[in-house]
């Protein structure tokens, strides 16, 4: 990934949102990769003009570049909060695991089929659509075929509520439609340890912007603007150009409001 500075700014600084030592590890990985090549020289800590704390962090870089991150975090009164014992840098993790276990104990479930990204169900307030593509192998090499089903999940309790065809799926046109190799070749080459962080930082970002759309605010915040906008970068890498499309098909809706303030 590049120099690029994520978070909102405030005069010349910018602040990176992070809500837990986790999620500022997952930063530091999907931002500056291999940890061999860079190494923390210094931590501040401050107040950042609207009064939240900052720790100001250095990075030295193998090349001697120094680079400064400031990191800040906000107390949400959110009624779709995690408990205290779960980590948003998981909730990718655990939502998906929850619609893949619902799935396979509601046939028909076809092999290697995987769970994707989570956006706001269309239909179940407070819930998630998670399409769920299929791997398998095709002309000697691993592919991502279209998804045959969504699973509906409770963004709060992780509870899966329902199972049912993807929009537009025919089942007598099966296979269906080869969307490109698996995994995605922008993931494959990150270090593995990046991509960890990555994943992890995208979920963390993620959580904040489905519970900013389920909040239903007027206005949208620089910090979740941000959020939005590091997260259609993360998923655009993590998934195939051609699976992107399906995202939109189960919210228009949601799509919308992400490219509207992304």
């Amino acid at each position: 990934m590049n120099d690029r500075k994520f978070g909102c700014e405030e005069g010349t600084r910018r602040f990176v949102r992070a809500d837990s030592g986790e999620e500022q590890v997952a930063y530091m990985l999907s931002r500056f990769g291999d940890p061999a090549t860079w190494s923390v020289v210094s931590q501040q800590f401050g107040e950042s003009p609207d009064g939240r704390d900052v720790e100001h962090v250095r990075v030295e870089r193998s090349t001697g570049d120094l680079v400064d991150v400031a990191f800040v975090t906000r107390d949400d009164d959110n009624p779709f909060s995690l408990d205290e014992t779960s980590s948003t840098t998981e909730f990718l993790d655990a939502v998906m695991t929850a619609a893949t276990a619902f799935s396979e104990a509601n046939p028909p479930h076809h092999p290697g089929t995987l769970a994707r990204f989570p956006v706001p169900s269309r239909s179940f307030a407070g819930a998630l659509a998670l399409a769920m593509p299929v791997l398998a192998v095709s002309n000697g090499g691993r592919g991502l075929f279209a998804p045959p089903r969504v699973v509906v999940v409770n963004i709060k309790t992780l509870d899966a509520i329902g199972v049912g065809e993807f929009p537009g799926f025919e089942p007598e046109h099966w296979p269906p439609s080869r969307l490109g190799d698996w995994p995605p070749p922008n993931a494959q080459a990150q270090h593995p340890i990046q991509l960890q962080g990555t994943i992890q930082r995208f979920s963390a970002c993620w959580y904040r912007v489905l519970t900013g759309w389920f909040e239903q605010s007027s206005t949208v915040p620089d910090d979740l603007a941000s959020d939005i906008s590091e997260s259609l970068r993360s998923r655009e890498l993590l998934d195939l150009p051609d699976f992107l499309p399906y995202y939109d098909r189960l919210n228009m809706a949601f799509a919308t409001w992400l490219r509207q303030h992304k």
